[in-house]
């Protein structure tokens, strides 16, 4: 055997071992294949969006299939339904995480403005989010593992995760960071403001 086609067997093996670990996360809205769960019943939609028209309903706890997100809806499917629903209805992880599912942390409550920036010192690209704001992925907004340093504003905190869906390793942040640790630099796919 050739050593080119001994090079292109090996990169074929390579290739077929590492597809189906890559096809679980999430890799831009073209290709979206990975498991999601209904946290809330809902409606699903023709497109992503409240305008569009009802094509039917799905039911909490119901385990579906994440082909592809716009801004604040995903396209979801299961074998007997298919269509858009909102972001808020979704979760993504092992299990159902419920309405009030996430990380139990004490954590500050009172109001105010987390932002999270993707440069040291708070530079970078940012985005800011009031008590209350909760995303689950951070792929879905396009954030994910993007996050180097936290600014907090007023008496907000945020519990900030190293998986989606508020698993793996997750820390309180109640203090401005121009530096995260680095477990999390560049690498935070959830967060909960409060």
């Amino acid at each position: 055997m050739s050593s080119f086609v001994r090079m292109l067997f090996a990169a074929t093996l390579a290739l077929l071992l590492v597809a189906p670990a890559g096809a679980v996360q999430p890799r831009g809205s073209a290709a979206w294949t990975t498991d999601g769960w209904v946290n809330l019943s809902g409606e699903l939609r023709a497109g992503p969006g409240p305008r569009y028209d009802v094509t039917g309903t799905i039911e909490e706890g119901v385990r579906v299939r994440v082909d592809r997100c716009a801004a604040r809806w995903c396209q979801v499917r299961t074998a007997t339904a298919r269509g858009w629903l909102s972001l808020d209805n979704l979760s993504f992880g092992q299990a159902p995480d419920g309405l009030l599912a996430g990380p139990k942390f004490p954590t500050q409550r009172g109001g105010g403005v987390v932002c999270f920036y993707s440069g040291e010192g708070f530079s970078g690209v940012s985005f800011c989010a009031k008590s209350g704001r909760v995303i689950p992925d951070l792929a879905l907004v396009g954030y994910d593992n993007e996050i180097s340093s936290v600014e907090i504003n007023g008496a907000a905190s945020a519990v900030v995760c190293r998986d989606r869906g508020f698993r793996s390793y997750c820390e309180v942040v109640d203090v401005s960071k121009g530096r995260l640790d680095g477990l999390l630099s560049n690498g935070i796919s959830s967060i909960r403001v409060y």
